[in-house]
C-alpha cells in the first residue's frame, strides 16, 4: 500500500515545463516577429556558407581541384 503522507519529488517535471515554456517562447519570437525573421535569415545564410565550405573541402580533397574554383561553382548552384 502506498503511503499517502510521503512527499513526491516533482523537480524533474517542473524543470521540463520551464524548459518547454522557454523553447516555446523562443520559437514564437523567431517565427512571429520581424526581427526574428531577420535572425532566421542570417542563420540560414551562415549555414549555407559553412555547407559550401565543407563541401568544397571534401571535393577538393578527393579530386585535387582547387577549393576556390569549386566554391565558385557551388555559389552558382546554391543561392
Amino acid at each position: 500500500m502506498k503511503n499517502p503522507f510521503k512527499k513526491e519529488d516533482n523537480t524533474g517535471l517542473i524543470v521540463a515545463v520551464a524548459a518547454g515554456a522557454l523553447v516555446a517562447g523562443a520559437l514564437a519570437y523567431l517565427f512571429l516577429t520581424e526581427s526574428g525573421a531577420e535572425v532566421i535569415r542570417s542563420i540560414k545564410h551562415k549555414l549555407k556558407d559553412e555547407a559550401k565550405n565543407l563541401a568544397s573541402d571534401v571535393v577538393s580533397a578527393k579530386t585535387g581541384i582547387k577549393k576556390k574554383k569549386i566554391k565558385k561553382v557551388a555559389d552558382h548552384i546554391v543561392k
